[in-house]
Parts: C-alpha cells; sequence; structure tokens
C-alpha cells in the first residue's frame, strides 16, 4: 500500500470516528460523514479497506519446512486464540527454509501473540532436550524421537491454560475478516503430520512427564514480511 493511500484511509477512520461521535455538535457528525464518502471515492477505498487498516501480522518461524506435527499446531493455535489472532501458517520457501506461522490482529496482540509462541516455544525446546538427555539417552534414534514427541504433546497441554488465561483483548471479528479477505482470499486447510509412533506402553509416561514439567512454564506480558510465494494455510 502506498504511503499516500494509506494517510487517506487514516484520515478517513479520523472522519468515521468524528461520524459517530455522539458529543459533536450541529452538522458536525453529518459534514463528517460527507467528506469522508467525498475522500473514499477519490481514492477508490471501500469500508472493508478502512477496516482491514487497522489489522497487522506478526511472524514466528517453525520448528519444519512445512506439515508441522500436532503439538505444535496445537502450541500455535493456542496462542493466537488466546490473544485473538487469526493463525497462518506458510511453508518455507526453499529446501533448508523453514516455515513461518503468523499472527493476525489488531493494535499490539499480534506482537503479543508472536513474543508468547516464541518464549513458549523455546521453553518447550530447552525442557524437550533436557528430558530426551536424562531418560531417554538409551533408546535407539527413531524410538527416541518418538517419545520426545509425546512428551512435547503432554507439554503443550499443560501450557494452554497458562495461555488461555492471559486473553484480554476484545473480539475483533470484523476487521480481522475483511483483512483476509483482502490478503488472503484463497487459503487452504492445514494438515499436520503424524505422530511418529511409539510403544504404548511407554506414551503415557512420556507425556505426563510432559505434562508435569509443561505446567511449570513461565509466560510474563511482553513490551508493547509478507511470504506471498509461500503456500499459506488456514489453522482452525
Amino acid at each position: 500500500m502506498s504511503d499516500r493511500r494509506q494517510k487517506a484511509i487514516e484520515h478517513i477512520k479520523k472522519l468515521l470516528k468524528l461520524a459517530n461521535d455522539s458529543a459533536a455538535q450541529g452538522n458536525e457528525a453529518a459534514n463528517a460523514l460527507g467528506m469522508a464518502q467525498a475522500w473514499m471515492e477519490k481514492y477508490n477505498i471501500d469500508l472493508s479497506d478502512v477496516e482491514a487498516s487497522a489489522v497487522s501480522r506478526i511472524e514466528q518461524k517453525a520448528t519444519v519446512k512445512d506439515s508441522p506435527l500436532r503439538w505444535e499446531r496445537v502450541l500455535s493455535s493456542t496462542v493466537a486464540r488466546a490473544f485473538d489472532c487469526q493463525l497462518l501458517f506458510s511453508s518455507g520457501s526453499y529446501p533448508n527454509h523453514r516455515g513461518q506461522w503468523a499472527f493476525i490482529g489488531v493494535d499490539v496482540t499480534p506482537e503479543l501473540a508472536g513474543y508468547a509462541f516464541a518464549v513458549l516455544l523455546r521453553q518447550l525446546k530447552r525442557d524437550r532436550a533436557a528430558y530426551v538427555k536424562a531418560k531417554l539417552g538409551r533408546c535407539k534414534p527413531a524410538s527416541q524421537r518418538a517419545r520426545a514427541v509425546q512428551y512435547c504433546e503432554g507439554w503443550v497441554i499443560a501450557v494452554a491454560g497458562k495461555v488461555q488465561k492471559m486473553a484480554k483483548n476484545e473480539r475483533t471479528d470484523v476487521a480481522i475478516t475483511a483483512y483476509m479477505n483482502k490478503h488472503h482470499p484463497q487459503i487452504g486447510e492445514l494438515k499436520p503430520r503424524n505422530n511418529p509412533k511409539t510403544p504404548n506402553k511407554r506414551v503415557y509416561d512420556d507425556m505426563s512427564q510432559g505434562y508435569q514439567e509443561g505446567k511449570l512454564a513461565q509466560l510474563n506480558h511482553g513490551v508493547g514480511a509478507k511470504s506471498n510465494d509461500a503456500k499459506q494455510l488456514e489453522v482452525f
């Protein structure tokens, strides 16, 4: 979007705010509405453009190029819901490039969501590495990876409650819907990779340990790029 068009949208927003102000005197509201309509016509701007302009996005790297495992999908979507954000996954454009999670929302919510996801993912990686070293060191590589995934599943389940309690933003469905319709009108559904198989008797132990350690995760409030060529998928 050009700077001129963006400035026009900001001016229109101010006029519409005045037009809807119950404290406006005399013909002030009507005049503001007329001026807003004139500006919208001049710059070919409609109401959905104005609504979508309130939306921004923050991107965080995923752990894989594409097809993330279920635990990562659950972690990212839990954070997105907690902060009233829409979530997109973009696959990596090149073989060695990781995919990205995009948090789309209003005001500072994308920044907070991106911060929360990055912090929690970093803690999960640290805890998983410690668990693998302490408990799974003698396992074969395939079994070690499979059991580490079960640990992650339990960890994410425990953390979900912590993240949800921090949600304090109002619903912004209209603005986000307008943004998605304009910038991402055609997106597919994300289909995460199946978890690697692991012996049934070990599933509960690994998930239970992950759950117990996930309850200890810490998340503090943070201080308040586009990938058009990459495949973008909506997470429900």
